[in-house]
């Protein structure tokens, strides 16, 4: 079996595996409580965790088998970057507004590459550098390092968001409390916002 179908054969397992290194991340009696209910009503942050790793790790088998075994020095990013920010963002919102730095957020992405060489079986001896099974796991290596940098790009996006959010509201209070004072008339919000992106 090459890389892509191993990864395939054993998804449940890999998911599971990913799914608790993440959650591991979080202080104990959280992790403890992502770990019990999956319902995204009763436990919405540890449904939509599961739910976005699952739909990474299906973008991660699709690309891996895209990466084309002549050509493996194409880097499909600029192609697959919304596609791999998109699966990622309900996992990276949640990250981004929890008090983890950069790394200690993208940190899971990594950990990939290990729960899979733990379950997928080893590389056989080869003579050939670069026989296709080998080349399977370069390109699975390559596309992991793909999606660790969307990882990071979605969540610098988030942090800016929050800090122009956190700016506009802090602006807000301020203008009020002038504006009761009868110091300034009232700030639409396109001037609000406007302020922020100068």
């Amino acid at each position: 079996m090459d890389i892509t179908q191993q990864l395939e054969h054993n998804r449940e397992e890999i998911l599971k595996k990913w799914f608790e290194f993440t959650i591991k991340s979080y202080p104990e009696d959280t992790a403890r409580f992502f770990r019990k209910a999956k319902n995204k009503f009763d436990n919405p942050v540890g449904s939509a965790t599961l739910q976005s790793l699952e739909n990474t790790l299906k973008l991660i088998i699709s690309m891996t088998s895209e990466l084309d075994f002549q050509d493996y020095a194409v880097n499909k990013i600029d192609a697959n970057q919304n596609v791999i920010e998109n699966a990622l963002d309900p996992i990276i919102r949640i990250r981004a507004v929890q008090n983890f730095t950069a790394s200690q957020a993208v940190a899971f992405v990594f950990e990939l590459k290990t729960i899979v060489k733990s379950i997928v079986k080893e590389l056989h001896d080869t003579n050939d550098p670069l026989d296709r099974e080998e080349f399977g796991y370069i390109a699975f290596d390559h596309t992991v390092d793909l999606v660790a940098l969307a990882a990071f790009n979605r969540f610098m996006k988030c942090r800016e968001n929050i800090f122009l959010l956190k700016a506009t509201e802090a602006k807000r209070r301020i203008h009020s409390a002038f504006e009761r004072a009868g110091l300034v008339t009232e700030l639409t919000e396109e001037e609000l916002l406007g302020s922020n992106k100068s």
